[in-house]
């Protein structure tokens, strides 16, 4: 079958020559639109270079890539594009490039413990009645350096198919070369490779608050357990983010935060939304809080509790948080989970001063009869 090369989205009218791979990238073409940082689905704080290799480009063959340079915290980077799929509806369809890779590798600091460095092609096929799913090659990801290596997906596009994007992506630290997309028809023989169902692949966050780290006599705090990312705004990290360790000797498994200023950090899991489309779910804990002083001016923003959101489009925050001092109270948060989310996201926030605590964390799917949260703050 005819291969359809995607030219028209993917090609620039001009070319650098003679760059090296250390020269600045040059900007995307019109209809690529930058991923980076928080938009990668771990929310990891660096950035990344994102744009045209001009020395590895010529006239007739585009070549994409992604940089990351930081050595202190990993970082997320990428790209996608739009494409017109109508003559691909009903149909099976494979999304393909070449790919090569230089050193990518995983970047860990104390917040940001057992982060893989690693890259790939991203494919996010919507429609409808099955809203927006994605796959990121997670299991199948590009580590290390390469020579080029072709990399797919096989999708079978649904009859009410709306939208189609297609882009690259890179975490850690390193570079990633992306070139000649292109997408084609192929025979219903030819193994389906999106979302293929993983055995081992779980569904829904990891709330054992399970921390590998071994404390010393002197620490107060330890690294957050896994798949628990610290973030925040500019110097969250004069806080103390992750488990407190004279709890965690007492044998309570924890999250907590403690802040000494006026600051607005926050511990975070986010996962799959795709097993949960159209499903009211709730997350639950117990919660405590000591010597919590809200952010001057804060608002309805300060406070320190639990959230939970999604990447649904005008999806709300809902958060239940502590106004004052509190010792261990119940708290839960209820939501619809709409077809268009990519990602659930849930997590311990402090909005101001103070410390907060949380343990015995579940996240479950609920009957419809289960009152949903209100979007406005719910405090305690």
């Amino acid at each position: 079958m005819k291969p359809h090369l995607l030219l028209a989205a993917l090609l620039v009218t001009s070319l650098g020559h003679g760059a090296d791979d250390a020269m600045s990238l040059a900007p995307l073409p019109q209809g690529w639109s930058r991923m980076s940082g928080d938009g990668g689905p771990e929310g990891l704080p660096g950035t990344c270079e994102i744009g045209v290799d001009s020395g590895k480009s010529t006239p007739d063959r585009q070549v994409y890539s992604v940089r990351c340079t930081n050595d202190g915290v990993p970082s997320f980077g990428g790209a996608r594009n739009t494409v017109r799929t109508a003559s691909f509806r009903s149909k099976r369809v494979r999304v393909s490039a070449w790919l090569m890779a230089s050193g990518i590798q995983g970047v860990s600091s104390p917040q940001y413990a057992g982060v893989a460095g690693e890259g790939g092609m991203w494919l996010g096929v919507g429609s409808p009645r099955n809203g927006m799913r994605s796959d990121r090659m997670q299991g199948r990801a590009i580590k290390g350096s390469t020579d080029w290596e072709y990399r797919d997906f096989v999708v079978d596009v649904p009859d009410d198919n709306n939208q189609m994007f297609i882009g690259y992506w890179m975490q850690g630290k390193g570079q990633l070369w992306v070139r000649d997309f292109k997408i084609e028809e192929v025979s219903t023989t030819v193994p389906v490779n999106f979302l293929v169902a993983d055995p081992g692949r779980v569904v829904g966050p990891d709330l054992s608050l399970l921390t590998t780290a071994a404390a010393r006599p002197e620490d107060r705090f330890l690294p957050p357990p896994a798949k628990w990312l610290a973030k925040g705004s500019t110097g969250f990290e004069l806080c103390d983010i992750g488990v407190d360790v004279q709890m965690l000797k007492d044998g309570q498994r924890n999250l907590s935060i403690a802040c000494n200023v006026e600051q607005t950090p926050l511990l975070r899991q986010a996962f799959e939304a795709a097993p949960f489309w159209g499903k009211r779910v709730r997350l639950s804990g117990w919660v405590k809080t000591q010597g919590f002083e809200p952010m001057a001016g804060g608002g309805g923003q300060a406070g320190a509790g639990l959230f939970m959101t999604n990447t649904g489009s005008n999806a709300p925050e809902l958060r239940a948080n502590a106004t004052q001092a509190a010792e261990w109270q119940s708290r839960e948060l209820v939501m619809d989970v709409p077809r268009n989310s990519t990602w659930i996201i849930i997590g311990l926030a402090l909005r101001g001063r103070g410390q907060v605590w949380a343990r015995d964390l579940k996240f479950e799917e609920v009957s419809r009869d289960t009152p949903l949260t209100p979007t406005s703050v719910v405090t305690f």
